[in-house]
């Protein structure tokens, strides 16, 4: 009888992926209701959102875009371009450079402006120097709820550089 119960174990911690000691899976979930993804060099796109100041069904002409930029990699970046896939602009709201060990627009304050898109999910494609591209499925949201306060257009100026005390990839 032990050992139908260690061989039912044995498959169902292999059936789970808890085979092998100290592996787990590489796939971390990043709590937000952004885009996220992971671009060469240690360079992280977090929450990215496009925000709609009206109703999502009927976006207005030109929509704030919201990122965290997280440099965890050794040498400077810079933020060159994001391009809309499917057509659409994108002008950011100044020049975007992450020194190593950086985050930007961790503020309330957009990233730059988006024009030319719908309602859904718009797939962005994030420039840095030294980079492949990376694309970032970003959702629009509708200016309500936890998004209420937060300005619909950028304020002047690149966003603010951080230190990232806690910052986590």
């Amino acid at each position: 009888m032990r050992a139908i119960i260690c061989a039912v174990s044995v498959v169902a911690m292999a059936a789970t992926g808890c085979m092998a000691a100290g592996t787990f899976p590489t796939q971390t979930h990043v709590p937000n209701d952004g885009g996220n993804a992971n671009a060469q060099g240690g360079l992280y796109v977090r929450n990215a959102f496009i925000l709609n100041p009206g109703h999502v069904a009927s976006p207005a002409p030109q929509l704030a875009l919201y990122a965290v930029l997280i440099n965890a990699g050794r040498r400077p970046a810079r933020l060159e371009r994001i391009t809309v896939e499917g057509g659409g602009l994108v002008q950011l709201a100044g020049p975007t450079f992450l020194a190593p060990n950086q985050a930007v627009g961790t503020g309330e304050r957009p990233i730059g402006t988006v024009t030319g898109v719908g309602a859904g999910t718009v797939p962005l494609i994030f420039h840095f120097t030294g980079a492949e591209p990376v694309r970032v499925y970003t959702p629009v949201h509708p200016r309500s709820g936890q998004y209420a306060h937060l300005p619909t257009a950028p304020a002047g100026g690149p966003p603010p550089l951080v230190r990232p005390a806690i910052l986590t990839p």
